[in-house]
């Protein structure tokens, strides 16, 4: 046997984890996952443009967002409750057919309030893909986590290759023809999914027990009690999202410092843009976060995991609030890379705490707090803002991030006694 024999490519590799049913379904959830963050977070990058055609201040072209933010976030719980009772083939043809023609809608607006309408559209319909497609995964896939680790790494994506994508189609073809040309793929994958169908891979442990004993009652109190560690994760996530790029504004010079002088680069704007790419180079370093998180929720006791990843990330946080240039980026590298990591551990304790026919609706609730409650972050953020400083906000964030922890103790407390594990 050659030396090239006995090196597994990484084809080869994945085909050892999944089978090919499995694999057919992590193609449409991937897909579904990067178009749900990609597309919730072009309208940020358009704002300006937005506001110079609509010739409103910048603060109320943010407005028009809301309801889409808004509806994104609750109807993930509606969402989950109707694809327990449905086929979640079903689920996932109706979102990505509706989130195609919401794009193409949204395109051809005139007017702020068909702008409004037509983005409220699309949040509704974007709130599908997380509990129908996150439910799937954790009903079909024999190594949970992996699975849930590659997911993420696409949402990741999708999340930093929004600005890009927006910034580019909007310089050349204006911001309504970001929404044309998104608005083709999802269809076209509706329109396949139509076709080939969705097989559901049933694992074969009895997902109906934890640790021995039948779920309900049992769990209950535990899943209570990740719901409250969920949503002061999302409060904290969604706050990130908010202030990481005008925080490094704010806080970090080197990069603009150092093409400032370069005569084809000199703009307004640099100092804006140098920010936003070192936000992007931060979510992209997540990606390997999640791929090890996969990994650590298949082999590790869950809540111990959830537990640490808090508890690692905490002195991180805490770091931002001092740091600055170069001590400032890698502290905030480090703090998104385990907090963007605990989400495959996150997503397995869900479904090892829940019985699988309300799997679909747990994570509607988990989708509805880290994505809806959390939209209500702006308000805290404006109080320590104006009355102390911005990097006064993240000693907040730290102090919400502490008692995370102290319910993950919690947690391992109501189940102790027991072994959970993907």
């Amino acid at each position: 046997m050659g030396k090239s024999d006995c090196k597994m490519n990484p084809k080869s590799r994945t085909a050892r984890l999944f089978t090919n049913s499995e694999r057919r379904i992590l193609f449409f959830t991937n897909a579904g996952h990067f178009l749900a963050h990609s597309l919730i977070l072009i309208f940020p990058s358009i704002a300006t443009p937005l506001a110079q055609e609509l010739i409103l201040p910048f603060e109320q072209v943010l407005r028009i967002s809301f309801l889409m933010y808004l509806f994104y976030g609750v109807g993930g719980l509606p969402a989950g409750f109707f694809t327990d009772r449905i086929n979640p083939r079903i689920s996932l043809t109706v979102y990505f057919l509706g989130i195609g023609l919401a794009c193409l809608v949204t395109s051809f607006t005139k007017t702020k309030t068909q702008l409004q309408i037509a983005l409220m559209i699309l949040g509704i319909f974007l709130s599908i893909y997380h509990p129908a497609g996150i439910g799937l995964l954790s009903r079909s896939m024999k190594n949970r986590g992996m699975a849930m680790g590659i997911n993420g790494t696409y949402g990741s994506i999708g999340i930093a290759s929004a600005p890009f994508l927006a910034g580019i189609i909007n310089y050349f073809l204006g911001w309504r023809s970001i929404y044309r040309i998104m608005g083709f793929p999802p269809i076209l994958l509706g329109v396949l999914l139509c076709i080939t169908g969705l097989p559901e891979v049933k694992r074969e442990e009895d997902s109906s027990r934890v640790g021995g004993r039948r779920k309900g009652r049992s769990t209950l109190l535990p899943f209570l009690i990740l719901c409250v560690s969920m949503a002061l994760a999302g409060f904290v996530y969604r706050g990130q999202t908010l202030l990481l790029p005008t925080y490094f504004e704010k806080k970090i010079s080197f990069l603009y410092e150092l093409v400032k002088n370069v005569e084809l680069v000199r703009m307004e704007s640099m100092k804006t843009l140098s920010a936003t790419l070192l936000t992007s180079l931060v979510y992209v370093i997540s990606i390997f976060g999640q791929i090890a998180g996969g990994r650590i929720a298949d082999r590790t006791e869950l809540r111990h995991a959830y537990l640490f990843f808090f508890l690692g990330a905490l002195p991180f946080l805490f770091m931002m609030y001092f740091f600055q240039n170069l001590l400032l980026l890698g502290a905030s590298i480090l703090f998104i890379l385990l907090t963007i990591g605990m989400q495959p551990v996150e997503n397995s304790l869900i479904a090892k705490l829940t019985p699988s026919k309300w799997r679909n609706t747990s994570y509607g609730i988990k989708f509805t707090l880290t994505f809806g409650i959390s939209s209500a972050v702006i308000y805290p953020i404006g109080f320590f803002q104006s009355r102390y400083s911005l990097e006064a906000v993240f000693l907040f964030f730290s102090a919400l991030i502490g008692v995370l922890v102290l319910n993950n103790l919690l947690l391992i407390l109501s189940t102790r006694g027991k072994s959970i594990r993907n």
